[in-house]
């Protein structure tokens, strides 16, 4: 069965980005688009029937409609009619994603930018979707832009895959690609600080060998970054094009479906954030 990408839309800017990111994703890799247009929320924007009798307006199907049409035309412009396709989705947002999930290779929503209120923006649908998806989940803010696609490594299973999509992604758009390992050093050993960094660069090195043999074209730059990893690839994000990690990292506690450093990215990030999560085997 034909993999395809899939995106969540609404009637915001930010959605509108999310279709430009998931459209060029998909032609990269000759995938056809799922959109999904879910509207149960929007209901909920309705006042309830009061004491006095008011019903409320029914809600305008035929927008809604208008809206996925043009999305999936949209799609269809750039991939071919059988590049795009849509669901009108009587359910939650984040629920109908979800649904749809299983088939996708990635799954792409939109967020505002960066701010103070980030947390309170995000929202549950980018959140929800990126904790459940059984495939990497890309949260697109701002349009797309040059920069270097960042990964960032711990050795965890989850960031191997991230490290896999990291040179995937780069092979496909031509950037950069920057891995990046950060650790925080204990004053208190500084003696064997500066052997363990060592044993850290060699150990990062080894890690990308194949990597590096697989894809030759792709210009990579590793390096071990001292301070908390959500900190450092915050700021790198600045001028990235994509900031990969994976869902949890080493650190992880177990049952939580996303980790702190994911968690951070995912609502502070200046880029796009890809959170990719291993396949569990059946």
């Amino acid at each position: 069965m034909t993999k395809y990408i899939l995106v969540g839309v609404d009637d915001t800017p930010e959605a509108q980005i999310a279709l430009r990111w998931a459209v060029d994703a998909a032609e990269q890799r000759d995938l056809p688009v799922r959109v999904v247009r879910a509207y149960l929320d929007d209901l909920k924007r309705w006042p309830a029937v009061g004491m006095d009798g008011y019903v409320p307006p029914p809600m305008p199907l035929g927008t809604l409609q208008h809206e996925l049409d043009e999305a999936v035309q949209f799609a269809r412009d750039r991939l071919g009619y059988e590049g795009g396709s849509g669901w009108l989705a009587a359910e939650d947002p984040s629920d109908a994603l979800l649904m749809e999930a299983g088939g996708a290779e990635m799954v792409v929503v939109g967020s505002r930018s960066r701010s103070k209120m980030s947390a309170a923006v995000l929202g549950s649908v980018a959140t929800a979707v990126a904790a459940k998806a059984p495939c990497p989940v890309v949260v697109v803010r701002g349009e797309r832009r040059t920069g270097p696609i960042v990964v960032g490594t711990d050795g965890s299973p989850d960031s191997e895959d991230a490290v896999l999509f990291g040179f995937e992604e780069a092979s496909r758009s031509g950037q950069p690609l920057r891995v990046v390992y950060c650790w925080q050093p204990q004053a208190e050993h500084a003696a064997s600080i500066d052997s363990a960094e060592a044993l850290l660069k060699n150990w990062l090195a080894e890690s990308l060998a194949a990597y590096r043999d697989k894809y030759p074209t792709v210009k990579v730059r590793a390096s071990i970054a001292e301070g908390r990893a959500s900190t450092r690839l915050i700021k790198m994000s600045k001028t990235a094009s994509l900031v990969v990690v994976g869902s949890r990292g080493r650190g992880g506690v177990a049952g939580l479906l996303m980790g702190s450093v994911s968690q951070s990215l995912l609502h502070h990030a200046d880029s796009p954030v890809a959170i990719v999560r291993r396949h569990e085997e059946s």
